[in-house]
């Protein structure tokens, strides 16, 4: 099965740990202010986001058996805490321990206000390559998720005949697939393409299919297998008419999760580019993200990812065909990109 034909809602493949900033969520409500009925509005409020979060669990996780938690157990231990408590934060500290009971990513409680490592600033510790780094970011927005920084780039290497697109999160296709297919035409010319995902904590999962697809000539080939409680869904690349046929290779880093690490872990298994860098974050759940009651985001898991050869990413992550050690890069040595354009060399001079 085709991911076009998933349902409507997005699937979005994005590890998202809450950083609260500003938390100001330990507010408790005046209650020599407020009626005793406003507190037991307030208090009805939070219970609704606990059930409602206990509730969608019960209903779409993957694993009915939820790794072998009792998960009605659970709901008896936790539910009573949410009706004693009286301020946000002992709120949050319940949902936030009833989604980690799970010990799985893409289970995760956001308070309002709460920026995820994706929409680091670049004032913050958050790796750009120098190559990628004169590009301004885009601001873009996806569902429920805060504003997160875009950059989607091409350019051939100095002093190299070797195409280099970095993309830094999986979103916003209308913006991203044009430089991408600009990338692919001019790299026709080259002797290889580089597709940087470092620090790439995924997005929207089809747009791993969109880019797989320019880089096939081969129909049935796929980049995984979605595992539903209902069934599953494959991650089937269709071949375009002009394939890029020249060698590729995907750079990642202990930062590459999600979709980034779906497509690198896909497109080596099929053979088709070779990774360089680091072990990747073993963060690959497809997941939603919804509103709750109170405010406050959720984002929950409703498939585990099988690669093509079989591998669980979750808690593995991709590991490199090639490991580059020490390969934080300055602005005149990018090691991990040196040791692709090294061998995306020497694929050229065996096919002269």
């Amino acid at each position: 099965m085709n991911l076009s034909a998933a349902p409507r809602r997005s699937v979005i493949f994005l590890a998202l740990t809450a950083i609260v900033v500003g938390a100001g969520c330990g507010h408790r409500p005046d209650a020599t202010h407020l009626e005793a009925r406003r507190l037991d509005d307030w208090r009805q409020t939070q219970l609704a986001a606990f059930d409602k979060v206990w509730q969608t669990i019960h209903d779409r996780h993957y694993d009915p058996t939820f790794g072998g938690l009792d998960w009605n157990a659970v709901r008896a231990e936790l539910r009573p805490k949410v009706e004693r408590a009286e301020t946000d934060a002992e709120v949050e500290a319940v949902l936030n321990d009833l989604v980690h009971r799970l010990k799985l990513s893409h289970f995760g409680i956001l308070a309002p206000g709460t920026q995820s490592p994706a929409a680091r600033t670049e004032g913050q510790d958050v790796f750009v390559p120098s190559l990628a780094r004169d590009v301004p970011a885009d601001k873009v927005k996806f569902g429920n998720l805060p504003e997160l920084p875009l950059r989607a780039t091409y350019q051939r290497l100095p002093n190299d005949n070797v195409g280099y697109f970095y993309l830094s999160i999986f979103l916003d296709p209308p913006k991203v697939m044009p430089t991408y297919h600009k990338a692919i035409d001019d790299a026709r010319s080259a002797d290889g393409l580089i597709i940087d995902l470092r620090q790439n904590p995924g997005g929207v999962g089809i747009m791993a299919i969109g880019i797989g697809n320019s880089l096939v000539d081969k129909p049935d080939l796929k980049l995984g297998t979605m595992i539903q409680r209902e069934g599953e869904l494959k991650f089937v690349l269709n071949p375009q008419a002009e394939p890029y046929t020249k060698p590729v290779a995907i750079l990642i880093d202990d930062h590459t999760g999600s979709t980034a690490e779906i497509f690198a872990q896909g497109m080596q298994d099929i053979g088709r580019a070779r990774v360089f860098g680091q072990r990747s974050a073993g963060q690959a759940l497809p997941s939603f993200i919804e509103k709750l009651p109170n405010g406050y985001l959720f984002q929950y898991a409703v498939a585990n990812y099988v690669s093509t050869n079989g591998k669980t990413l979750e808690g593995n992550g991709v590991t490199p065909d090639e490991i580059v050690e020490n390969p934080k890069p300055d602005d005149q040595n990018d090691p991990v990109v040196a040791a692709a354009v090294k061998w995306i060399k020497s694929q050229a001079e065996q096919n002269q």
